[in-house]
């Protein structure tokens, strides 16, 4: 598919569209394939699903910078509101179709400004420790601040994070019973 007539396809469509990229032998990609049908069925009318074989579309893949399947796009009136890689169970596939039928752009992580003071309030927490006799509280800290300018970028917060996330909403309504 060329640019130009990927870019047609998806500034012409009258619905949202979300579009997945996938490959026959990818293990992640079989395994979100029902939960992306079964969202599919649930939004029929309201977003149009897309499906592009990325062994079948290496240039499409290279000029929108797709570098993992499977990817998937989400646009809304034309405009690109969000991308995500990797495999996404039922709950985010959901989101996803969510945020394409209301227009709302995804807040993926830090902007480049919090991300730049984090970096540079952990670097100086880091000069401070060294030129004070090796503060082992003050590394610590330092530590911290800088992870938490990178963390949203971390594959194994991410994982981590929705474990435990999921794990304590599976529990909350237990205890409210």
């Amino acid at each position: 598919m060329k640019l130009e007539l990927w870019n047609n396809k998806i500034k012409k469509s009258k619905l949202p569209v979300v579009v997945e990229f996938w490959a026959k032998w990818c293990g992640p990609c079989k395994m979100m394939s029902p939960a992306l049908e079964t969202i599919r069925k649930e939004f029929a009318g309201k977003v149009e699903l897309i499906k592009i074989d990325a062994d079948s579309e290496p240039e499409l893949l290279r000029v929108l910078k797709v570098y993992s399947i499977p990817t998937v796009f989400v646009y809304h009136e034309g405009n690109l509101i969000t991308r995500k890689s990797g495999a996404m169970n039922v709950d985010q596939i959901r989101k996803m179709f969510i945020m394409a039928v209301d227009g709302q752009k995804s807040k993926n992580g830090l902007n480049s400004t919090d991300r730049v003071v984090r970096l540079a309030a952990g670097t100086g927490l880091l000069a401070a420790a060294y030129f004070t006799g090796n503060t082992v509280a003050l590394y610590i800290l330092a530590g911290l601040v800088l992870f938490s300018a990178v963390y949203d970028r971390c594959p194994i917060w991410k994982l981590v994070s929705s474990k435990v996330t999921g794990f304590f909403q599976k529990r909350q309504p237990e205890q409210n019973s």
